[in-house]
């Protein structure tokens, strides 16, 4: 299937896509990592002063990846047969956060503004009471009335991506937390996990590096290696501080909650010691000092350090500390909603059976997901039953003809993804679906070397497999 045209203009030349030898030399590694990770430093995040009136950090990426705003990239997509400028229901209205009073709103601005791409001014000013990247997204939905009545979503909503590996579910998952950032100024929190060794080697977000926090556990002690890739350069380290902008430490789920800053974009490891889960929570949570010889009552094993999520969404859903639109990025999401989780001492599958039920109260309360795996069946279907929008990448097929949990069936009626490029798919929420093909997030973000992220003492503190 050929490109979708709206994104050929970020297309580049042969001379263009050839690329530079790769580093050779700790020197050139450590010069990479500093362009790479360098801090962005004028924003109110960046400050840690969310009423400063200088601008939000989800105002700036676009610019410093060379990529249009949201809404000069809808425009720019409004004649493409079958894209998301056409069906917005289809992936716009899970991307953009509204209340009653947007909703309100927009319905009152449609077909009463005059949306151009280029002008920086507002046509109407009703629009000015939103920051200007937002107002832009409203007035361009509130041009024409056909797409008001299709934007019908409220706080929080979701996205379940699937596909292979290689096919951009990173980029696309950048993308959107760029798109978040910019138009709903949305607090985003990246999702991580650790293996049993200690070591997590997935540092996807890293392109977003120079708006990000990272936010460990208090106690674990932190390494990060820089491993090249040219044969015969030592691997070296430096500190967490050396490749994000900010770095945290918290000492409970409470704790966390309490230090997030709006519109700012985290990246946070669980606690494999569960500090205040049981507070937040009603589940099991075990830590190794809590674990028993196999020939006794009680857990031989800690609870997975994965299970921490479920008290976080809790405390994020019934604590009332943070109430800024938030976004949840769960990348590889079968490990926290494991379709084969079991009814065991660590309540696995009653955990999830519980996301499931407080759902509608975690979208009441402005909290959004977004979920990526290799296949629907990797996650549980009790969450299945709940999402709402779900997206075939390229390379894969959609399930044609299948009723899926919560009686939720795929509108598409031929396979029109699997020979789409890879950066392209298909978003959809019966009866509706669309083409999207998203930018780049990663394609100047050069980095000749792995980054993985230890936690030295991460056995004492999950106990011994």
């Amino acid at each position: 299937m050929s490109q979708i045209p709206y994104e050929s203009a970020e297309s580049q030349t042969i001379s263009e896509q050839i690329l530079p030898e790769k580093a050779d030399s700790q020197p050139q590694i450590r010069d990479q990592l500093r362009t790479l990770t360098e801090p962005h430093t004028t924003s109110c995040q960046a400050l840690g002063d969310p009423a400063a009136k200088n601008h939000n950090d989800g105002e700036d990426i676009h610019k410093r990846f060379g990529k249009k705003p949201l809404h000069q990239y809808l425009h720019d997509a409004e004649g493409v047969p079958m894209s998301i400028a056409q069906h917005p229901e289809a992936f716009v209205d899970a991307l953009v956060y509204t209340d009653e009073r947007d909703l309100e709103l927009l319905r009152a601005l449609a077909g009463k503004v005059d949306y151009h791409p280029d002008n920086a001014r507002l046509s109407h000013e009703a629009l000015e009471r939103y920051p200007p990247y937002r107002a832009k997204v409203f007035e361009w939905i509130a041009d024409k009335p056909s797409r008001v009545n299709r934007i019908g979503a409220v706080k929080g909503t979701d996205m379940f991506i699937h596909g292979e590996p290689g096919g951009g579910k990173t980029t696309l998952a950048l993308s959107m937390v760029m798109w978040r950032m910019q138009v709903n100024n949305e607090t985003c929190i990246w999702a991580e996990s650790v293996d049993e060794s200690g070591t997590n080697e997935r540092t996807e977000w890293l392109a977003l590096a120079p708006y990000a926090t990272l936010a460990i556990p208090e106690g674990m002690n932190t390494r990060v290696r820089i491993v090249p890739e040219a044969h015969g350069v030592d691997e070296f380290e430096v500190r967490p501080e050396d490749i994000t902008r900010d770095v945290i430490r918290y000492e409970s789920v409470q704790d966390l909650m309490s230090q997030l800053l709006p519109g700012q974009f985290y990246v946070v490891f669980p606690d494999p010691l569960h500090r205040g889960c049981r507070d937040v929570s009603k589940f099991n949570f075990f830590d190794y000092r809590m674990t028993t010889p196999v020939d006794e009552d009680g857990p031989t094993k800690p609870t997975d350090a994965d299970h921490w999520w479920f008290a976080f969404v809790a405390h994020r859903i019934t604590g009332d500390v943070f109430v800024h639109p938030t976004f949840i990025n769960l990348d590889e999401a079968g490990n926290i909603l494991d379709a084969d989780a079991e009814k065991d001492a660590h309540e696995h599958y009653d955990k999830i059976k519980w996301f499931r039920n407080k759902y509608a109260d975690a979208r009441k309360k402005g909290l959004s997901f977004s979920y990526q795996a290799h296949a629907l069946s990797e996650v549980h279907r009790f969450a299945r039953q709940k999402i709402r929008w779900r997206l075939t990448m390229n390379g894969n097929s959609p399930p044609l003809g299948r009723t899926l949990p919560g009686d939720r069936s795929c509108p598409l009626n031929e396979d029109l993804t699997s020979d789409m490029d890879t950066g392209e798919g298909m978003p959809w929420k019966a009866p509706n679906f669309a083409k999207l093909k998203w930018p780049n997030m990663k394609g100047d973000a050069r980095l000749d070397a792995e980054v993985s992220i230890d936690f030295l003492n991460w056995q004492e503190a999950v106990g011994s497999a």
